[in-house]
Parts: structure tokens; C-alpha cells; sequence
């Protein structure tokens, strides 16, 4: 079966039907991972030389986007799997490549923190073939579920600000609260992570003492921005459609909603086809949209909550769901704010 038949029979028949109870009860979405590992979307993006799809990001976003139609929790683990293999594949080993490409293997970005979101604050220190961790990372998704964490600390010795790690699943000492409580995307089991320490070899560090940042720039933040707003369009038709079922008629409001919605698929596309060919030129798309999203996509679901009335409430419908996912994306650092912050830090060019 190809890629796209398997992604819709997962989501019509693992995802969908547990989106009720991914959301009501937090409940981390295994099995929709565990489909998603079988059929090869977990490994889509690790090139075909290591038995993945090779497959980009323009295909990984149609995938969010699909998923997030049916359950915003549930794309998100997607979306920060997907960020964080976009470093594996640049630093990391043939066996965790691989391990990956078969679709055996979760992994999660752990780079993001309070205040300045891509600048570390913790610690790391080694002795001999052994590096010590101490840092708290905020709205770490997957935490306490993936198989391994992108994990940025300051350097060891190097000058710069950032390295970064790959850090197991099961080191000791990684704390995870046992509740994810949150307003919206709960079954994304998104957190804050303490680790403290954690102590993981030298031979685990993804590229150089220092460089960290320039990948956290170039490969990780592009693909988690991007595919942030894949999870909001997928959000935003969810709510189109579960509107549309229940009113059943055309009005100005669904109009400005399908306008709305449209508007970031254009900035969307514009972003991703910028992306890995102008850099510079992607940057400011990646920002537009970023911006564009996290208008939109509140500005639709609030439009899906009035057209609807008491029927956003049920659950079987999922507006008042989506309208709580919608709240928490604009919520997840960095932050579109964050991002225009990021952006206007470096050179503009030419548009």
C-alpha cells in the first residue's frame, strides 16, 4: 500500500475514533505510533539508503496536516518526531537512522526553554567518557513516551552557546511530572522535563562542542515552525468540516473561515517550497507564516464555536476540542512572537 492510502486508513480507523478519549483522558496516542512505525511514516523523512521514504518536508506536512484534521494531540507528536529526525538525520549515527527508518524508534526535540527559548540554561560538565546534564526544558512533547530527546545544553568546553545530545528515553534521573494536564493537544503528553542530572556518554553528542545552535536554526526550528502550521490548517479544517456537518448552509462567517484558512495554505506552500533553497528568503517566509497561523487559526475556531452554539459541545462534533487545541498551539515556545525575535536577529536580504 502507498504512503498516502496507509495515512488514511490510520487516521480514519486508529486516529480518529480515539481522538475523544486522546483529549478527555490525556492519553498518549500509542497505537495511532505504533501504526504510524508499521507503515513506514515514522521513518518517511530518513533517507531511502537507511530503509526510510526519504521523503521531505513538504510530505511530512501533508501527513501533520491530515492528522491534525482528526486530532491535534496526536499531530503533534508527529510534528516534534519529525523536527527532531531533521537533526538525527544530520548528526546522527547509521544504527539510530536506521532504527528510525524501520519505525521503531520515537524520538522528541528537548531544546526550547522559558525566557530566551533556544538559548540554554543549564549545565554540562564531563568527567572522562561521561557528561553530566542539568537543565529544565519547557513543552517537551512526547515526554515520558519517546524513545529519545534532541537535547541542547550550553557547551562543555567550546566557545558558542549551544550542543547538543541525544538522550535516551530511559536515563535515569530524566524526570516527567506523571500528569500532562493542559488546556488543548493533550494527548501530545507535552511538559516540562527536568533533568537532573542526566548523564549520558561523550559519544553521544550530536555535532560539534558549540555548533549546536546553527543546527537548531538551519534543521530543527524550520521543520518544527513549519510543521506548527501544518497542525494549525489541519485544525482549522477540521473545524470547517465539523461546522459545515452541523449547519449544513452557506454563511459569511464559514466564508471568512475557508478565506482565512486558505490564506495560510498559500503562505504555507510559499514557506515550504523557500525552504532548503533561499534561506535567508525562507526565514521571513517561516516568520509570515508563523504569525498568520497563530492568527488564523484562533480566528476560525472562534468562528466554528459561534456558528455551531451549544452543539460545539458535543463531543462527537470536536469543535470545542479543536477550539482548545487551536489555544494551545499559539502557547507552544517558540512562540510566534518568539519567532519575529528569532528572524529579526538576523540578516533580511533581499525579499
Amino acid at each position: 500500500m502507498s504512503l498516502r492510502s496507509d495515512l488514511t486508513r490510520i487516521t480514519r480507523t486508529v486516529v480518529a475514533p480515539a481522538a475523544v478519549g486522546t483529549d478527555r483522558l490525556h492519553r498518549f496516542p500509542r497505537a495511532a505510533v505504533e501504526a504510524f512505525g508499521r507503515a513506514g511514516i515514522l521513518g518517511m523523512t530518513v533517507p531511502r539508503g537507511l530503509g526510510g521514504g526519504g521523503q521531505g518536508l513538504a510530505e511530512a506536512s501533508r501527513v501533520v496536516e491530515e492528522v491534525a484534521r482528526h486530532c491535534g494531540g496526536t499531530a503533534t507528536v508527529l510534528r516534534s518526531h519529525f523536527a527532531a529526525v531533521a537533526v538525527l538525520n544530520r548528526h546522527g549515527d547509521r544504527g539510530l537512522r536506521t532504527e528510525v527508518a524501520a519505525g521503531g524508534h520515537l524520538s522528541t526535540l528537548a531544546v526550547f526553554q522559558a525566557g530566551d527559548p533556544l538559548t540554554p540554561t543549564g549545565t554540562a560538565r564531563r568527567s572522562g567518557d561521561v557528561v553530566s546534564l542539568h537543565d529544565r526544558k519547557t513543552w517537551v512533547v512526547s515526554a515520558g513516551e519517546a524513545d529519545s530527546y534532541v537535547w541542547s545544553s550550553p557547551p562543555v568546553a567550546a566557545g558558542g552557546t549551544t550542543t547538543l545530545w541525544l538522550v535516551s528515553g530511559q536515563a535515569p534521573d530524566l524526570l516527567v511530572p506523571a500528569s500532562h494536564d493542559g488546556i488543548g493537544l493533550r494527548g501530545g503528553a507535552a511538559t516540562t522535563v527536568w533533568a537532573d542530572p542526566v548523564r549520558v556518554p561523550a559519544s553521544c553528542r550530536l555535532g560539534e562542542d558549540g555548533a549546536g545552535l546553527d543546527t537548531v536554526l538551519h534543521d530543527a526550528l524550520p521543520w518544527f515552525a513549519l510543521l506548527g502550521s501544518s497542525v494549525a490548517l489541519g485544525l482549522m479544517e477540521g473545524a470547517l468540516a465539523a461546522t459545515l456537518e452541523h449547519r449544513g448552509d452557506r454563511t459569511a462567517d464559514l466564508a471568512r473561515m475557508r478565506l482565512r484558512t486558505d490564506a495560510v495554505r498559500v503562505l504555507h506552500d510559499d514557506a515550504v517550497a523557500a525552504h532548503g533553497w533561499e534561506p535567508d528568503r525562507a526565514r521571513r517566509k517561516v516568520c509570515q507564516l508563523t504569525l498568520a497561523a497563530a492568527d488564523a487559526v484562533l480566528t476560525v475556531t472562534d468562528l466554528a464555536m459561534k456558528l455551531c452554539g451549544d452543539a460545539a459541545f458535543r463531543r462527537d462534533l470536536g469543535v470545542e476540542r479543536r477550539f482548545r487545541d487551536a489555544r494551545a498551539t499559539t502557547a507552544v515556545e517558540p512562540t510566534a512572537e518568539s519567532a519575529l525575535d528569532l528572524v529579526a536577529r538576523g540578516p533580511w536580504g533581499n525579499a
